[in-house]
């Protein structure tokens, strides 16, 4: 099958799962077959030219509702495919959806080793896979850092680094309280409910989240000796790959920080 037949299977399959047309379980069976016979053509098509253009998923979430629930059936093509995605290198945009990619590929190997269905060897070669997968030094372009120390202490340098959002240099990062609204209240009582993260995931869209990433990699390249600098390459490489961006300690200090700026704001026009 070729690429743009690939790509136009994917757009009839997207949109009878979204509808629950009856015919879905018979395309999806034929999705597994794909996946798992030629993971690269097909989820390369899948996350790299359907995912941004197709209706049906306005956002990454909407991608990982809809392979999630079939982790079982298609484990064995992105146990192929993480392998090859972890070793890419990608520029732009790709590179940020990269990021999410390898985090969603690992969720779907954990759900699959967790899977009593699945055969015992099966599940234990898949912990072993897990386990292997570590973020790529080469994927992040940092001279003069080891970041091959840091990423093996990625808890360590995680460690408070979330109060980065607190300095000057990342004021420049700002929402307003309009931006905020949908989670306004749940600013205000300091916490995020799972409903919230749902807004936070369609707030965080592809240019908000370029815009952190390069903040981060500007303030890495020109502060070099910042006793800051191993958190601040923590943050940069564990957003949206390691823990998601809607989880990440950095964002939700950062949105409190918007926060009570939009509230001294709103004083200060009284």
């Amino acid at each position: 099958m070729t690429n743009n037949n690939i790509k136009e299977f994917l757009s009839k399959l997207l949109k009878t799962w979204k509808d629950n047309i009856i015919s879905y379980p018979f395309m999806q069976a034929r999705f597994h077959n794909f996946v798992n016979k030629s993971p690269q053509e097909t989820l390369d098509t899948l996350f790299f030219k359907i995912y941004l253009q197709h209706p049906v998923l306005p956002n990454f979430a909407y991608l990982r509702s809809f392979l999630l629930p079939q982790s079982s059936k298609i484990y064995q093509g992105v146990s192929v495919y993480i392998k090859l995605i972890q070793n890419e290198t990608f520029s732009d945009t790709e590179s940020l959806i990269s990021r999410e990619i390898r985090y969603l590929c690992r969720e779907i190997l954990m759900i699959a080793s967790g899977d009593m269905k699945v055969q015992p060897h099966i599940r234990c070669k898949l912990f072993k896979t897990l386990q292997s997968i570590h973020p790529n030094p080469r994927n992040y372009d940092f001279e003069n850092i080891n970041l091959q120390n840091i990423i093996a202490q990625i808890p360590l340098h995680l460690e408070k680094a979330d109060l980065l959002a607190e300095l000057p240099y990342f004021s420049g990062i700002y929402y307003t309280a309009p931006e905020l609204a949908p989670i306004w209240d749940s600013l205000q009582q300091y916490t995020l409910k799972p409903d919230d993260e749902v807004k936070l995931e369609c707030f965080l869209d592809l240019s908000k989240k370029q815009q952190i990433l390069k903040t981060l990699e500007n303030f890495i390249h020109k502060y070099t000796d910042s006793p800051y600098i191993k958190k601040a390459c923590a943050v940069y490489i564990t957003l949206g790959e390691v823990i998601p961006w809607v989880k990440h300690p950095f964002i939700r200090r950062l949105l409190a920080v918007c926060y009570q700026e939009a509230i001294t704001l709103i004083a200060l026009q009284k």
